[in-house]
């Protein structure tokens, strides 16, 4: 016991601590209740509740005697006790400058407790000093949190604890250092220097006053490590705990803590201490739709319940109406000195004076409204190299206006995008929001484009300018389609907006939108492709490239994604274009694509006769990949026909092709044989096919045609009936596309299905609901064969 208190209390003693203090410290230290210390001592409850109250001060030494005996306290731990119980010892008045505790404070308790164990453990390091600073955006209760564990930890301080408001972030200028440092030394009694400016004699006096003293400083609302340094202590028998929306980070010796906003629990909880935990029991729906308007900004959600409980007839539905709609939100979340918008604009005002550029990339970033941003896009947005774009952001999150989710990878706060977007509408002219906004179409049509190269898609020389693809640099295939994996879903709104906005807005569109084709099929997400093209067909107007190109694409997704008679629409159209326009073997491809739209509508001949057409023309110009796809139709038509030997040569002779000319997409062909092959019942030929394809599939790295392999080997073993051997294909092809909703709803559907056969319905039916909740959210024709199959 000793050692670990000695830490904790070694030469922390001095003239001005008080006995109950000291007392209670030691008796913490030791881990007894103040029961159990008269237990051990002799000395009874109520004298020792007496002195830590500080009602006794100056008891016998025999008393304080019994007492350290009790504690096990060392020789010199006794002498500080005596002394401080000492009639003749002179004591100034202890400083106790915190600020009150909030009555309503509430979660944060693992920050709590971390900041708590850091405050009464001493230091790591001996003769070091405890600092903790904690960052974070504004209102996200930073001053709160200081402030509560300051109380919680005060009596481990018993020479007095200080607070100073800095006002590194507010109106007016941040508190001059000099200035800091004099009301610092008044409330430890010491006498201020004449002169403010002279800082280093200042910090000297300042710091040998507290050299053996156990203070607690507070340091709120600093405005960076400059104006914080000549105020830490030398000492280590004190503690500092600062407070900075900047996180400081080259404050030497210092542990960081990072606030983020509260957890949805911990937030909705706030709001009911501020508005009534009734009120918000009584409706957890739109309590929870007020924390999540409130971005869970514990300064947001005070205001807004501060509001509430203001107006006796509001309800909390009438507080979650009012906070709905993101362009007046801000203005709502404003009352008597709390204003959500000026805690922002104190923050930028950090650096208008000297970084205007700064404040520049801050304004523009309402253009992006997506949740995250590429650093990328932010260049794009303000039309700088990635690099200068990268410091000014770094700048941002410095300052708290900006969060950094990991390498290029930032995001900001609800509340303060709703403060850009507005910023931005009302401080950028139409000009420069309209250049932004191209600038970041471009940046995603290079993406589009370089990745249709590095896909090797034949496309025609007179569309596809080579400088189209400038902006993404030497690029790879997997690297850009890795980053449509975290941008796609902002590009296809960006591609919306500018469906709707400017003439040069538009006729980008239709251009990234192709440019998307690759992407969109080798991950099987048909129904977004199909949407945007959609978008994109009203966009085209006179331009004779689109007019061709556009619908040719959308009849393929169509078609990929089940929707046969619109494809068939589709794809006559595309046919129809002039042909000075066309890629080399587009009519072929269009005449194959278009037989295979018929043949999933049953009408065989209609569709032997235009894949036949299709593949007659591949020849007579040399497009065998093209030859290989038509193969593959007449073989999957001839199957379906009855006619097996017809079947066998147009297999044969697709994969011979492919094998030759592109091997890596031997692939596709293999699949889809295996699927003929299943579907007119040789279930021996489709599984040999289907392993065929997953191993050239794995070989190539292409995991989604391995997961459709894995799926038809599932199909195949349930049609044999072994079970057992089904489940565990499908659920490999599950573990490879889950998060892909066409197949993950596809393979759980039949994964219900295997787990039906085998008597296990529960389960069948949870898979079942899985997939319907996915067909549903997309808006898929196939939720109601998935209702059929939980009502049977």
């Amino acid at each position: 016991m000793g050692r670990r208190r000695q830490m904790r209390f070694a030469d922390c003693w001095d003239p001005m601590s008080e006995l109950g203090p000291l007392l209670r410290g030691f008796r913490k230290a030791a881990g007894l209740t103040q029961e159990r210390l008269a237990m051990e001592s002799g000395v009874s409850v109520e004298a020792i509740k007496s002195l830590e109250a500080g009602r006794r001060r100056h008891p016998r030494s025999d008393t304080v005697k019994l007492l350290s005996a009790g504690l096990g306290l060392s020789d010199a731990e006794q002498a500080d006790l005596l002394t401080a119980g000492s009639r003749s010892a002179t004591r100034a008045g202890t400083p106790r400058r915190l600020p009150d505790d909030l009555a309503d404070f509430n979660g944060r308790e693992q920050e709590a407790a971390q900041l708590e164990k850091m405050f009464t453990a001493g230091p790591e390091q001996p003769g070091a000093v405890v600092i903790a600073v904690i960052a974070g955006m504004g209102g996200i209760g930073k001053t709160a949190l200081a402030t509560h564990v300051a109380h919680r930890v005060a009596d481990w301080y018993p020479g007095g604890q200080l607070y100073l408001n800095l006002r590194g972030f507010g109106p007016g200028e941040p508190m001059p250092v000099g200035e800091a440092l004099g009301r610092l030394m008044d409330s430890l009694g010491l006498q201020v220097p004449d002169d403010p400016g002279d800082v280093h004699e200042a910090a000297a006096r300042y710091r040998s006053a507290l050299a053996r003293r156990r203070v607690l400083v507070v340091l709120d609302n600093a405005a960076d490590a400059a104006q914080v340094t000549p105020l830490l202590p030398g000492a280590s028998t004190c503690a500092v705990l600062i407070t900075s929306r900047r996180t400081l980070i080259t404050l030497p010796g210092a542990t960081h803590l990072m606030l983020d906003v509260l957890p949805d629990e911990d937030a909705v909880r706030m709001l009911g201490t501020v508005v009534g935990d009734d009120r918000v029991a009584n409706d957890p729906v739109n309590a929870l739709s007020i924390v999540r308007s409130c971005g869970a900004l514990p300064l947001a959600l005070h205001i807004a319940g501060g509001r509430l409980a203001d107006e006796p007839s509001w309800t909390v539905a009438d507080l979650n109406d009012r906070l709905a709609d993101s362009r007046h939100r801000l203005g709502e979340l404003s009352t008597g000195d709390r204003d959500v918008r000026a805690s922002i604009e104190f923050s930028l005002a950090a650096a208008q004076g000297d970084d205007t550029a700064t404040v520049d990339t801050f304004k523009l970033l309402g253009l992006h409204e997506g949740d995250e941003l590429d650093v990328q896009v932010a260049a794009a947005l303000l039309d700088l190299g990635v690099a200068e774009a990268e410091q000014h952001l770094e700048r941002l999150v410095d300052l708290q206006l900006v969060e950094s989710l990991g390498p290029h990878r930032y995001r900001l706060h609800d509340l303060i995008r709703n403060y850009v977007q507005e910023t931005t509408a009302r401080r950028t002219d139409a000009a420069a929001r309209e250049a932004a906004r191209l600038r970041l179409l471009r940046l995603y049509l290079a993406m589009a484009w370089r990745s249709r190269e590095r896909f090797q898609t034949q496309q025609t020389t007179d569309w596809g300018a080579a400088g189209w693809t400038a902006a993404a640099g030497r690029l790879s295939m997997d690297e850009i389609f890795a980053w449509f994996d975290t941008e796609i879903d902002e590009i296809a709104a960006a591609v919306r907006r500018a469906a709707d906005g400017s003439p040069a807005e538009q006729a980008l569109v239709a251009k990234i939108v192709l440019g998307l084709i690759p992407y969109f099929g080798i991950h099987r997400r048909h129904s977004e492709a199909v949407a945007l093209a959609t978008i994109a067909l009203s966009t085209v107007g006179t331009d004779p490239f689109a007019t061709a190109l556009v619908p040719y694409s959308l009849a393929q997704q169509c078609g990929s994604a089940g929707l046969y008679e619109q494809a068939i629409d589709y794809m006559t159209v595309a046919l129809q274009a002039p042909k000075t326009i066309e890629y080399a073997d587009q009519h072929a491809w269009g005449e194959i694509r278009l037989g295979e739209f018929l043949m999933e509508l049953g009408r065989l001949d209609e569709a032997a006769a235009s894949a036949r057409s299709g593949v007659a023309r591949a020849v007579r110009i040399g497009a065998e990949r093209t030859e290989a796809a038509g193969r593959l139709i007449l073989g999957t038509i001839a199957g379906r026909q009855g006619l097996p030997a017809v079947q066998d040569r147009e297999f044969g002779r697709a994969v011979e092709v492919v094998r030759q000319v592109d091997p890596p997409a031997a692939h596709y062909i293999l699949l889809h044989v295996g699927i003929s092959y299943r579907d007119s019942g040789h279930l021996l030929e489709a599984a040999a096919y289907f392993e065929t394809c997953r191993t050239a599939a794995l070989a190539v790295g292409y995991d989604h045609a391995v997961a459709e392999a894995l799926e038809g080997l599932g199909q195949v073993e349930l049609a044999r009936g072994n079970l057992s051997a089904a489940e565990s294909q499908l659920r490999a092809a599950l573990e490879i596309i889950q998060g892909t909703w066409q197949p993950e709803a596809r393979v759980r559907e039949l994964l219900g299905q295997v787990l039906a056969a085998a008597n296990r319905r529960t389960e069948a039916e949870a898979e079942w609901e899985l997939a319907l909740d996915l067909l549903v959210r997309h808006g898929s024709h196939r939720a109601d064969k998935v209702r059929g199959l939980l009502h049977d």
